[in-house]
């Protein structure tokens, strides 16, 4: 996507590498000349992110919210057909390519929809792994020449259900991950005489693993699929059951967000091997070689191997793929397959945007107070290296300070110390910290010792959000993704803090921030200015987020806000379409307390009853009874 950004000052050229916008968020964020961060979507104006932030919550829409733009979708889609058209024209490889979208990446409405609006124009097909995610995928229009693959563990339920997606005119592809699902389809094909029946795949168990984070589902110790003897197996089952004509897929998968080419190469040579020698014996039908997922997201902009990143384009994935597929065919001189991919990361992460509110600033730095008649020695002490500290003596006052620091809080602990001369000492020591801190970040050699001890002690900056809600991989996998403020790009700023969310959990806390050169530890953020708001991003948050995302502590789902292209689709059901300043959006309000309570098995009607019935002897500072205080002060309670 070519963007026209304003020319950038300085100040705001620094901004955005400071947080590595300009590396991670190149192709679809630009900043203004007000310095907010814009987001660039095919078929949109540019959108300023604050200002849209704004005015949701001057309608009552307040984060935290998740942002999405469908036409990003789209976008990836076409990326990834143009790629593979162009790797297949430069190789001259005869087959084609399929992309497939996997609905366990993002099975959310408004995501869904996004991928059927283009693959007619497309091709791509649909890929289920449970019984739910199937019955979507059936209820899909039937889109001809694309396939609907059914992974994951497959009861004989299931495999009726695909038996019926064919039966509506879907093209089924049953990918067969073990012996026993093989014999279960045999038995499900005997059943009835079914009016059409899916075809097969079979899922190859490689060698070969795959590299970052997920490796380890990858090769010969992973969950699903065959091995060559077990492959070889199956194939001599479906040619006892007559079966052995509807095999047409070998699949195989090594892992998610895989960051290294080579592995994928390596991968790609040994499943297309396995492919042609089958080809060339008795599974003359097979026609698709479906790699999976996998192509990686480059989370931090550095393009390399680390787990967030990813050291390969989507154009340069295609051109190994098809260079290596094509090598062997031509080797082995079979047909050349219609090669599938099923990177669902790499169609929807970067649609959406987690917007929230930064509340309350936690390590603030505390008051002095002024000298008090016989203070403590070392409370004076403390007041003295404040005064005196410098860049040519900050090393040897700064390492007095943590002494002193130290002594008071024995000397506190022995009953020496008063709690008010505790108070007086921290808070030197706090102000001796910022004003290292201030020398040490104009230093061009500073103390690697000292700077050190300045990172843990951060301040905490509170976010109006739950890190296992709208960020759960942050939490649960340690995924790293990028985050700046909305606003003021155009000033510099002077604090760098951690974020942490409003949960009662002290897990709740946002650790690295990616970054193209090193991973942030801090946030650089400004001070806090009640007056106007302070939004932060988190960016690429479009896969899998919502999907695994958690209830802790009852906090649900945020508002989700869907920016449309003017005269696009109707609004979907549930939401409300605004028009904010000429931004068409749809609005989707997220989850009260009593929609999770009743989540968790709670009658709401019942609980109300119960707090509308207690009366209490114990009055409000309202001189009213208990019970009808609280309607009068919630009186969405008295519904």
């Amino acid at each position: 996507m070519d963007l026209a950004p304003p020319p950038l000052s300085a100040a705001r050229k620094a901004s955005l590498a400071q947080y590595g916008v300009d590396q991670w968020g190149r192709g679809f964020l630009q900043c203004s000349a007000a310095g907010t961060l814009e987001f660039c979507a095919p078929g949109l104006p540019p959108v300023d992110l604050h200002h849209l932030a704004a005015g949701l919550a001057a309608r009552g829409v307040r984060p935290p919210l998740v942002v999405r733009f469908p036409t990003m979708i789209h976008e990836r889609m076409e990326r990834l057909a143009q790629a593979f058209a162009e790797a297949a024209t430069e190789f001259e490889y005869p087959g084609a390519h399929q992309g497939v979208y996997p609905l366990k990446v993002n099975a959310r409405r408004s995501v869904v929809d996004a991928v059927a609006a283009v693959r007619p124009r497309l091709g791509f097909g649909l890929e289920a792994g449970s019984k739910p995610e199937l019955l979507l995928a059936m209820s899909q229009p039937v889109v001809p020449g694309t396939l609907l693959l059914v992974n994951g563990f497959k009861d004989h339920e299931l495999l009726r259900m695909a038996f019926h997606a064919a039966e509506l005119g879907h093209d089924v592809v049953v990918v067969l991950e073990s012996v026993p699902e093989t014999r279960r389809f045999l038995d499900v094909t005997a059943e009835e005489a079914w009016v059409a029946r899916p075809r097969l795949g079979l899922r190859a168990k490689l060698d070969t693993r795959g590299s970052g984070r997920w490796h380890r589902s990858s090769g010969e110790a992973s969950k699903f699929g065959l091995s060559s003897a077990e492959i070889l197996a199956a194939c001599r089952i479906l040619d006892e059951g007559g079966c052995l004509d509807r095999l047409v897929l070998l699949h195989f998968h090594i892992g998610s967000q895989i960051t290294q080419i080579k592995r994928i190469k390596r991968a790609v040579r040994e499943a297309t091997r396995t492919y042609a020698a089958l080809r060339s014996g008795r599974c003359t039908a097979l026609a698709y070689l479906d790699l999976g997922g996998g192509i990686g997201v480059d989370y931090d902009g550095s393009r390399t191997s680390y787990a967030s990143s990813a050291n390969y384009t989507l154009e340069e994935y295609a051109r190994q793929v098809v260079y290596e597929v094509g090598a062997v065919v031509e080797e082995t001189k079979v047909p050349a397959p219609t090669i599938v991919t099923e990177s669902g990361r790499a169609m929807v992460a970067s649609h959406a945007v987690t917007i929230t509110d930064l509340r309350e600033v936690q390590g603030d730095l505390p008051e002095i107070p002024p000298p008090a008649e016989g203070e403590h020695r070392v409370v004076v002490e403390l007041r003295e290296v404040l005064a005196e500290i410098s860049s040519k003596n900050y090393e040897e006052y700064f390492h007095d300070a943590v002494d002193f620091r130290e002594e008071a809080f024995h000397l506190f602990l022995a009953g020496v110390l008063r709690l008010e001369e505790r108070a007086a000492a921290d808070a030197l020591f706090a102000h001796i910290r910022e004003k290292t801190r201030r020398i040490v970040a104009n230093l061009a050699e500073p103390s690697e010792e000292i700077a050190e001890q300045l990172e843990r002690a951060s301040r905490k900056y509170l976010a109006n959000f739950s890190i296992f809600q709208s960020l759960p991989d942050a939490w649960s996998v340690g995924q790293v993704f990028p985050a700046a403020p909305l606003s003021r790009h155009d000033r510099r700023p002077t604090v760098r803090a951690q974020i942490v969310d409003i949960t009662c959990d002290s897990d709740g806390c946002v650790h690295t921030f990616a970054h193209p050169d090193e991973n942030l530890s801090e946030l650089p953020l400004h001070p806090s200015d009640n007056a106007d708001p302070y939004y932060l991003g988190f960016f690429m948050t479009g896969a899998y987020q919502d999907a695994l995302a958690a209830a802790h502590n009852l906090f649900g789902r945020g508002h989700e806000v869907v920016v449309r292209p003017s005269g696009d689709v109707p609004p979907l059901p549930g939401m409300e379409r605004l028009d904010l300043d000429g931004t068409i959006v749809d609005v989707k309000v997220g989850a009260t307390a009593s929609t999770m309570l009743e989540a968790m098995d709670h009658d709401i009607d019942s609980l109300l009853a119960q707090l509308r019935d207690r009366h209490l002897p114990v009055e409000t500072t309202l001189g009213k009874p208990w019970a009808l205080g609280l309607l009068q002060s919630y009186p969405y309670l008295a519904r």
